[in-house]
């Protein structure tokens, strides 16, 4: 025998609200240090039934602010899954961490329908991050032609450094003293995983004009690396 129509739907209303008492959502670990530029993984695993509910994460308490992800379609997300598709693990990684970015993450499992509606919240993890570490680059190493080369052509330089931290860094050419756009220069990331480091490597290509010619390569945080080549 059906239920009386008021009864059904009393029962539809407070549907939601039994399941949100029936779901665990965990997130792990309480804490996580990062440095200044890496990724972050912040991991929630969400138990129980699935039924209207939707997931989202929250920096803070505030649940008025945009989430920074949100499994509804639609929703711009800052974060990303690691798992995508998976109904029951909500790990997010976020790119490029920022100073800034240091907070409380919550997980949060909410009531979609007419009005959404905070279900039930992981504990939260508190993220900490590390400012990157200055470390100025190493003394240039300059290589040039072995050779002297024929009037009218051209003499390729390579500048290379390593070893400084943050990633920005200024390159300058000289040549008897006039600085001369470089033909490339390229950053390296050393891949260490205690710190983050980076090596330059710069190009220079120079039609003889002169008999001698005075090249520099100055690099910030030092005087020009300088040297003289017969061409």
């Amino acid at each position: 025998k059906a239920l009386p129509y008021p009864i059904s739907g009393l029962l539809l209303l407070l549907l939601p609200f039994i399941i949100g008492q029936n779901m665990e959502v965990t997130q792990f670990p309480e804490n996580v240090l990062v440095k200044a530029g890496e990724n972050l993984t912040l991991n929630c695993t969400v138990t129980g039934e699935n039924l209207f509910r939707s997931v989202q994460w929250y920096k803070g308490l505030d649940r008025n602010q945009a989430p920074i992800y949100s499994d509804n379609q639609g929703v711009s997300n800052r974060g990303v899954r690691v798992i995508p598709g998976s109904t029951r693990d909500f790990s997010i990684n976020i790119q490029n961490v920022h100073p800034e970015d240091a907070g409380t993450y919550y997980c949060v499992t909410c009531r979609v329908g007419f009005q959404e509606r905070e279900l039930s919240s992981g504990k939260g993890t508190l993220v900490s991050i590390i400012g990157r570490e200055m470390f100025p680059p190493s003394q240039p190493v300059v290589l040039g032609p072995t050779r002297r080369i024929a009037a009218g052509s051209q003499a390729s330089f390579n500048c290379s450094t390593g070893g400084f931290s943050p990633q920005e860094i200024t390159v300058s050419w000289l040549k008897n003293g006039k600085k001369i756009p470089a033909a490339q220069t390229n950053i390296l990331n050393s891949n260490e995983k205690q710190s983050v480091s980076y090596q330059m490597e710069s190009m220079l290509l120079s039609l003889k004009t002169f008999m001698e010619c005075s090249f520099g390569c100055k690099l910030p945080h030092g005087s020009p690396l300088s040297f003289c080549w017969q061409l």
